[in-house]
């Protein structure tokens, strides 16, 4: 059995086995193979933009979260509100790291870049999840279509 088959033994790739079912075979729009390509050549520019943007704004998250359960709330106070923020930036963090990681990967047009990138943008979903952000769940679910749709230029 190969690693691409349903029964693989490894989750990311039966997540992604699964998730290729419904957002690529079964999906009711396949986008025009002209905009996909564009989407695949634009993409690492967009997303280096994009961490370049971010990078102040997480170091800043970081620093306060680290002021704020270290100096003003006490251990009450961390569970209702310090707790989100922390499981937050935590997930931020990961997804984050994960992207910088995929950069150079993507611009080569990597499948491994591309798996680090599903990666990062199902740990975005996960926090909206539990957040219940229901407009972060739907552009999740948005972004998840079109990272499937393609999934085929990466090699």
């Amino acid at each position: 059995m190969n690693s691409h088959s349903v029964g693989s033994k490894n989750p990311i790739q039966q997540l992604e086995n699964l998730l290729t079912i419904y957002l690529v075979k079964k999906a009711p729009y396949t986008i025009p193979t002209k905009v996909r390509e564009k989407i695949v050549s634009i993409a690492p520019w967009i997303d280096l933009i994009l961490i370049i943007t971010f990078l102040p704004i997480l170091v800043v998250l970081c620093g306060l979260n680290f002021i704020a359960f270290n100096s003003f709330m006490p251990m009450g106070s961390y569970y209702m509100y310090g707790g989100g923020w922390g499981l937050t930036t935590i997930i931020a963090c990961g997804s984050f790291i994960l992207e910088i990681i995929a950069i150079p990967g993507l611009f080569k047009r990597k499948k491994y870049a591309w798996t680090l990138f599903m990666c990062s943008a199902l740990l975005i979903i996960i926090k909206d999840l539990i957040f219940f952000s229901v407009g972060g769940i739907l552009g999740g679910i948005i972004g998840l279509y079109i990272l499937f749709q393609i999934k085929e230029y990466y090699t």
